[in-house]
């Protein structure tokens, strides 16, 4: 395995595109660094844990750049014909996308605070309110990090199902963009006990949803702690691991 992810790792530098658009990322991350050109400086923490969120929406572009077009190139087909596990080919794959969101993500932080930090206001800093903005850009990660972890795990399953890499991209984002808020704002009134029911489950998935790490949903107003979202962002893994090796292992490779 530690071959094949060295070879995947290796491959995934090769490609002039992939890097291209990661750079352009990066710029655009500076870009909105510059945004808090003269706030104080718990408000440039302040917004780069909201900027968190851009995270999932890079989970697809991650479980591309892994996949790297191989059912079109054909590398899909010849490593499968070579004998490779189907377990390791998927697998595989899948940890070299989180390993390289993970150095995505560092280099993220790198380039917001390189250009964000230098041009915040140090000045009359109240020790209060930056050590508040330091736990909660602690607390903002931690929860962010591991629901970045479903989401790969989510677009990788998209990306190995579906033979169209352009309806992966639709069914992922339309999931994160409409799904998400669907299966928030359910509310039943009416049906009796069947709507309390599914008024009660739908409360209890909630916290569960990818998105619920940066948007409150319910009437509580409490977004989930960091063990509630590690807790989440392992299910997703685990749970769109275990499908994605099922429809793989089915498929058929052309």
């Amino acid at each position: 395995m530690l071959n094949y992810l060295s070879a995947e790792l290796w491959r995934m530098t090769r490609r002039r595109l992939d890097l291209i658009w990661c750079a352009a990322y990066l710029l655009l991350v500076g870009v909105v660094a510059l945004s808090w050109t003269g706030a104080p400086l718990h408000q440039t923490m302040e917004g780069f844990r909201d900027f968190l969120v851009i995270g999932l929406y890079l989970g697809y572009p991650l479980a591309a750049l892994a996949d790297g077009e191989a059912r079109r190139l054909g590398t899909l087909r010849n490593e499968v014909s070579y004998g490779l596990p189907w377990g390791r080919i998927y697998l595989g794959k899948l940890c070299s996308a989180l390993l390289a969101g993970t150095v995505l993500f560092l280099l993220t932080a790198a380039v917001f605070f390189a250009v964000g930090f230098p041009l915040s206001e140090h000045r009359q800093i109240q020790p209060d309110r930056l050590l508040l903005a330091w736990a909660g850009l602690l607390t903002g990660t931690l929860s962010a990090f591991p629901r970045y972890i479903g989401a790969v795990g989510l677009a990788h399953l998209l990306c190995f199902s579906l033979r169209s890499s352009g309806l992966g991209a639709v069914v992922y984002y339309g999931y994160l963009t409409f799904g998400e808020l669907f299966l928030s704002a359910v509310q039943i009134h009416g049906l009796g006990p069947l709507g309390l029911l599914i008024n009660s489950v739908a409360e209890a998935v909630r916290p569960y949803l990818l998105t619920s790490s940066f948007f409150t949903y319910g009437t509580e107003n409490v977004p989930p702690g960091v063990l509630e979202s590690w807790i989440t962002g392992l299910l997703w893994l685990l749970l769109t691991s275990a499908a994605g090796l099922v429809l793989f292992r089915r498929r058929e490779i052309r």
